[in-house]
């Protein structure tokens, strides 16, 4: 089978929120790199990096580790997981890791979750999440239920930019996504890394 990579994912040089790198190394996959994907009909999603002006030239070469949140089905890898399953079941899905409480090791009461879609960068989504105590699974429910929302809002607006990824009944839908990881891009700010199924 064929593996992808995601050619847009480019790794920001912000400055983080925390330095404990390795207080989630049991949560916490590779901090270097991209997970490959195994489906052939499966391929990432580029990645829009959230990027404030003010760090932009400020951390510049900082070359921080990010951290990066898996999710993944029991005995799979690198996979990712449907969004549509996730928001249909909740935080009882049946993830690998499912109950670990991933935020616990650092202390982290709130995250903020941005969204930033491809040739809809107009369209502000940034929602704080309560993780204080949240397991992975819950976790994924409410970054699946975040996307769900985001759709819905976005299947109103007009493409900024011409896009591969227009959100439409003809296009992109909420059922094509998976869940592949999060990942803390600057600060208390965590984006999705996801992938594409449109079987």
């Amino acid at each position: 089978m064929s593996h992808y990579a995601n050619p847009a994912h480019a790794h920001s040089s912000a400055r983080g929120g925390h330095s404990q790198p390795h207080a989630l190394s049991h949560a916490l996959g590779p901090q270097h790199h991209a997970p490959s994907n195994s489906s052939s009909t499966r391929h990432r999603m580029p990645t829009v990096e959230y990027k404030p002006t003010k760090w932009a030239s400020a951390m510049a070469g900082n070359g921080r580790q990010k951290r990066v949140l898996p999710f993944d089905l029991p005995g799979q890898s690198n996979q990712g997981v449907s969004m549509r399953d996730l928001s249909n079941r909740g935080p009882n899905a049946p993830i690998a890791g499912a109950g670990d409480q991933i935020f616990v090791p650092l202390g982290v009461q709130k995250i903020s979750l941005r969204i930033i879609w491809p040739g809809y960068q107009h369209v502000e989504w940034n929602r704080s999440i309560e993780v204080s105590s949240i397991t992975r699974a819950g976790l994924a429910y409410q970054v699946a239920s975040n996307f769900a929302r985001f759709f819905e809002k976005s299947a109103y607006e007009t493409p900024s930019s011409a896009t591969h990824y227009l959100i439409s009944p003809a296009g992109v839908r909420f059922e094509h996504l998976y869940l592949v990881s999060l990942t803390n891009t600057i600060d208390n700010v965590w984006q999705a890394d996801v992938a594409l199924d449109l079987r």
